[in-house]
């Protein structure tokens, strides 16, 4: 019984997973399309740092 409840909800979690990483690709896509500049990795740092404070600071 804990196996399927463990199976189900790995199943759950890997289908959100593929749909935040189809997600982020599209939006990629769609800036690359419209030639926005991509975010070198400083700013992705600094980006990431901001959002993780944010999430963590409620």
């Amino acid at each position: 019984m804990v196996i399927i409840v463990f199976a189900i909800t790995t199943l759950i979690c890997g289908v959100g997973w593929f749909m935040r990483y189809i997600s982020c690709a599209a939006l990629i896509y769609f800036m690359n399309k419209k030639g926005y500049l991509l975010p070198d990795d400083k700013e992705m740092k600094e980006c990431t740092r901001f959002v993780v404070t944010k999430i963590f600071s409620r």
